[in-house]
């Protein structure tokens, strides 16, 4: 084995050391960007390249766009395919952004103010099939679809609104057709580019819109799926300790971070934390955990399952859950039918090859597998 293979196989199992155990073989799928905008169509596209619009040419905006019904059903039809020990089928659990910009509402006012829609009223302004959070339900209902929270929205929208203010013509121009992610903007920085990372600031001041949106965001979904989540990922896991406060008082128990967690600064540059020392399971307190897997199958780095089911073999020997995480852009056919057939394909073998090679292994949401470690 060479010394970059030695170095990969360290670092799978020193992440898995810190944090509660079990003796089960839990495997848990978290998909991120349910809910949030992205490319709005192949059409907004083409329109964008044409009119010299810097669009990233990658894998998102190039295949990700909001769910519809026929992305919900094709999941949800795999997830019931594959079943473990118990006769338990594989559960996805949706990192969802419940709210949108409202266009119409931010345009009349000069781009001075922020308003916000529900992602279920972004569905119908894209021609969604009406009866795509009818498919949902359906998907909470049967167990296979365990919404959680990803944020109120997927967007920076303080660097946004400040940058339309100055009037940049392409991102005037993106805007006119509903997109955000522009890349190459004239005095933003790297990590601002595209406006991904909602929790990124580069003043004081700019926090209580952000511990605001923290609030409003969790009583949304509440609102739309009637209950609290148990956990929250913050987009592009950039995040701040100073929120965490607020998050717990919303009633979200649990946060998802990085070893050493993308920290933004009063300076505009981003630090890091170290949460590694943190994962405990307390009472009255906000908890953290670690995504330990990964699988990104439309990615340009992927080869194959193996380098996943390698993931899950580091997580089992250190008995703690596998947690799978993954992105809608693998798994959407609304800018690509194949790039939705090719993901979910790849996602059956994936769920097939666990239950072979472990078949002890049992598939659980979030909050199930939240509520084990608990116990």
């Amino acid at each position: 084995m060479n010394i970059v293979a030695l170095k990969y196989n360290l670092i799978l199992n020193l992440k898995n050391i810190p944090g509660p155990t079990t003796h089960k073989k839990i495997v848990v799928l978290e998909c991120d960007d349910y809910g949030g905008i992205r490319m709005p169509s192949v059409e907004v596209l083409k329109k964008l390249i044409n009119e010299g619009v810097t669009v990233n040419q990658s894998r998102y905006n190039l295949l990700d766009t909001l769910e519809d019904k026929d992305d919900l059903e094709q999941l949800f039809e795999t997830l019931h395919s594959v079943k473990d020990k118990n006769g338990g089928h594989a559960v996805m659990s949706p990192f969802v952004n419940v709210a949108n910009p409202d266009f119409d509402k931010i345009k009349a006012n000069g781009y001075t103010q922020y308003f916000y829609e529900p992602f279920t009223t972004t569905l119908q302004k894209y021609n969604r099939h009406p009866d795509t959070m009818k498919v949902w339900g359906q998907g909470m209902d049967s167990g296979v679809f365990s919404p959680e929270f990803h944020g109120r929205e997927h967007i920076a929208v303080q660097p946004w609104l400040q940058k339309l203010q100055e009037g940049n013509q392409s991102l005037l121009k993106a805007f006119n057709d509903g997109f955000v992610a522009v890349n190459n903007i004239d005095g933003l920085q790297q990590d601002l580019q595209e406006f991904r990372p909602e929790f990124h600031f580069t003043n004081e001041t700019q926090k209580a819109f952000l511990h605001t949106s923290i609030k409003e965001g969790v009583k949304l979904f509440e609102q739309l799926f009637g209950y609290t989540p148990t956990s929250f990922t913050p987009s592009n896991s950039v995040f701040h300790p100073d929120f965490e406060k607020t998050v717990f008082e919303t009633g979200v128990p649990f946060l998802v971070v990085a070893h050493k967690n993308p920290t933004p600064s009063i300076d505009g540059q981003l630090t890091f934390t170290n949460y590694s020392y943190r994962q405990k399971i307390k009472k009255n307190q906000l908890n953290f955990y670690i995504r330990n897997c990964a699988f990104e199958p439309n990615d340009e780095s992927y080869n194959s399952i193996e380098t996943t089911l390698r993931q899950i073999t580091a997580a089992f020997r250190w008995h703690k859950p596998a947690i799978i995480s993954t992105h809608r852009v693998n798994f959407i056919g609304g800018m690509n039918k194949k790039n939705r057939e090719d993901g979910l394909k790849e996602l059956q073998v994936l769920l097939k090859a666990i239950l072979n090679r472990w078949p002890d292994a049992e598939f659980m949401s979030t909050a199930n597998m939240l509520k084990e470690l608990k116990n």
